[in-house]
């Protein structure tokens, strides 16, 4: 799942309108609506917005498994 898709998902399970969190991370809502549908692609500093708007911590949307995968792949093709 794309870091768009989970953002999105916690939006809506926790009750919160888009508009709310597009005015709070003071992102334009036209351009928020972009980067929730994965049209647009989110800045590290726009995301970072977004994680204290929304109260949680930068590495919340990040799933470590996918993560470690990742860096293995890539420490395999070092190898």
């Amino acid at each position: 799942m794309e870091i768009n898709q989970r953002i999105r998902e916690f939006i809506k399970t926790n009750g919160l309108k888009f508009t709310y969190v597009a005015k709070e991370s003071n992102i334009d809502m036209k351009k928020f609506s972009r980067m929730m549908t994965g049209k647009q692609k989110i800045d590290t500093d726009e995301y970072e917005t977004i994680c204290s708007s929304l109260r949680v911590n930068p590495g919340y949307f990040f799933d470590q498994k996918l993560l470690e995968n990742k860096n293995f792949e890539n420490a395999k093709e070092v190898i």
